[in-house]
């Protein structure tokens, strides 16, 4: 049984962008600046096969961001839109990278400059697709790999409505079938069951989307959580930050 990550890691979501337009290259250096121990990457190939940040999977009235090239896309979207490789160096030596690949055939170039970039220790890549994870982990077993649970409505309907322990070994089964290191559960999914049964068998649990003050406490202070995931990074430390300053202060000398 793996020990906790006391207390658990803060993950960006969408690389800070909460607090700006888009994911551009300022909204990742904020999410650097709250002092965040990740910062999540939503992967996407363009036309011309660059791997760029982006969480939008089409521009309205321009069809799929595959289907653009970057230089394209980059006209329509007003702004620089930022390539993986380049957000990877910024994070290099300052946060660790939480790759979430949204286009598949990003997999083999994300962890390629991942480890060249970051390290092997550096970063996670996060899939909710089991054959990718599976792929991802033979190819390159130093590569800590995240599968996404309950992101398609129907399979979180299914693990919602079905009782706690065979939802939990539902999900950690088969995290254990692809060979993940991580499972990345939708909060309202992530009951007790399901937790303990991810830390019985030494997967890590990462929670996403967390952003009330009431729910980021409870999460930031559950032995049986890794990482949470936050739109609100500065806050979720800051909590985090206070928390811990509050249990020093109320232990006995």
């Amino acid at each position: 049984m793996l020990p906790p990550v006391c207390p658990p890691a803060i993950s960006a979501h969408r690389a800070g962008a909460a607090g700006h337009a888009a994911v551009t290259y300022e909204a990742v250096r904020s999410a650097i600046a709250t002092g965040a121990e990740l910062v999540e990457l939503d992967l996407r190939r363009t036309r011309d096969g660059e791997v760029i940040v982006c969480h939008r999977p089409a521009v309205p009235h321009h069809g799929p961001v595959a289907a653009l090239s970057r230089a394209e896309l980059c006209r329509l979207a007003g702004y620089q839109v930022p390539l993986g490789i380049d957000v990877m160096r910024m994070l290099a030596g300052a946060a660790a990278g939480h790759l979430d690949l949204k286009d598949p055939g990003c997999a083999p170039a994300a962890a390629e400059a991942g480890l060249t970039i970051l390290g092997p220790d550096g970063f996670l890549i996060t899939t909710g697709d089991s054959q990718v994870a599976a792929a991802l982990k033979r190819r390159f077993p130093a590569v800590r790999v995240g599968l996404t649970v309950g992101g398609e409505s129907a399979e979180a309907a299914r693990l919602w409505l079905s009782p706690p322990a065979s939802a939990a070994r539902i999900v950690a089964g088969r995290a254990r079938r692809c060979g993940a290191d991580w499972v990345v559960i939708e909060h309202r999914l992530a009951r007790r069951p399901v937790l303990r049964e991810c830390r019985r068998l030494g997967l890590r649990a990462m929670i996403w989307t967390v952003n009330r003050d009431r729910t980021l406490l409870r999460r930031l202070a559950d032995p049986l959580v890794d990482a949470v995931v936050t739109d609100r990074p500065a806050r979720a430390v800051a909590l985090r930050e206070d928390a811990a300053a509050g249990a020093s202060r109320n232990r006995p000398q």
